[in-house]
C-alpha cells in the first residue's frame, strides 16, 4: 500500500470537515435578514447575497456527510457501530433537508424578486404557503430531527478518540442537535450557532490531519527497507562512464 493510498482518508475527512465548517458559519453571517413579510423582506430575499448563502449552506450539509461517512476508518479508538450510525443518520437528514433548502434558495427568490418589483409585498404570502406545505415541512423536520440523531450519535462515537475528537464530536454534534431549535432565535445566535458547528469541524479537520501524518509516520520507515532490499537483489551493479 503506498503512503498516497495510506492518507487519502484521513486527507478526505480532514478537508471536508473544514469545508462543512466554514459553510456553516458563512451561511448565517452572509444571510440577509429582514422582516420577511415586507417590502425590505422581498428586497433580502431577492438578493444575491440571498441565494449565495443558502447555497453555501447547502455545500456544508454535503461536506458534512462526505465527512461523517469517512471518518469511521480514520480515527484511532472511533466507536464503529455510532460511527456508522451517525454516517447513516447524516445521509438521511441532509438528503430530506437539501429539497427544502433549495426551494427556500430558489423560489423564494424568485417570489420576492416579483413582490420586490411590482411593490406588492401581499406576493410573500406565497413564501410561506412553501415553507407550510405539509410534504415539506414534513420532510424538513424529518431530516433535522435525523441530523440531531446523527449528532448525538457521532458525539457518542469519538468519545474515546482523545481530547480533541472529544471536543469536536460534543461541539458538532450539540449544533447538530440545536438545528432546529436556532431557526427561532435572532441572526445573532444564528451566527453563534454557526460559530459553534464551525468550532466543532475545525477541531474534527485537525484530529483527521493527525490521523493522516500518524499513518505515514508509522507506515513509510517499514515500507522502505524492503524495497530497497528488492532493488538491490535484482538489479547487477554498474558502473557509470
Amino acid at each position: 500500500m503506498t503512503s498516497s493510498r495510506i492518507t487519502s482518508r484521513p486527507a478526505v475527512t480532514a478537508v471536508a470537515f473544514a469545508l462543512a465548517g466554514a459553510g456553516f458559519v458563512v451561511y448565517p453571517a452572509l444571510r440577509p435578514y429582514s422582516d420577511e413579510t415586507t417590502l425590505a423582506g422581498a428586497e433580502a430575499m431577492s438578493s444575491t447575497a440571498w441565494v449565495l448563502a443558502h447555497s453555501v449552506g447547502m455545500l456544508a450539509f454535503l461536506a458534512l456527510t462526505v465527512a461523517v461517512w469517512s471518518l469511521r476508518r480514520t480515527v484511532p479508538g472511533l466507536r464503529q457501530l455510532p460511527a456508522a450510525v451517525a454516517a447513516v443518520l447524516t445521509w438521511l437528514g441532509v438528503s430530506l433537508v437539501l429539497p427544502y433548502y433549495g426551494g427556500e434558495t430558489f423560489a423564494l427568490q424568485v417570489i420576492a424578486e416579483r413582490a420586490a418589483t411590482e411593490a406588492e409585498p401581499g406576493l410573500l404570502e406565497l413564501a410561506d404557503a412553501f415553507r407550510y406545505q405539509p410534504v415539506a415541512i414534513a420532510s424538513f423536520g424529518a431530516g433535522l430531527l435525523a441530523l440531531a440523531a446523527a449528532g448525538v450519535s457521532l458525539a457518542t462515537a469519538l468519545r474515546d478518540s482523545g481530547t480533541l475528537g472529544r471536543a469536536g464530536g460534543l461541539l458538532v454534534g450539540l449544533g447538530l442537535v440545536l438545528y432546529l431549535p436556532q431557526f427561532f432565535v435572532a441572526p445573532a445566535g444564528r451566527i453563534g450557532h454557526g460559530v459553534l458547528l464551525a468550532a466543532g469541524c475545525a477541531a474534527l479537520a485537525v484530529l483527521g490531519r493527525r490521523a493522516g501524518t500518524a499513518q505515514l509516520s508509522q507506515t513509510v520507515p517499514s515500507e522502505s527497507p524492503s524495497r530497497y532490499q528488492s532493488y538491490s537483489a535484482s538489479t547487477p551493479e554498474t558502473y557509470g562512464p
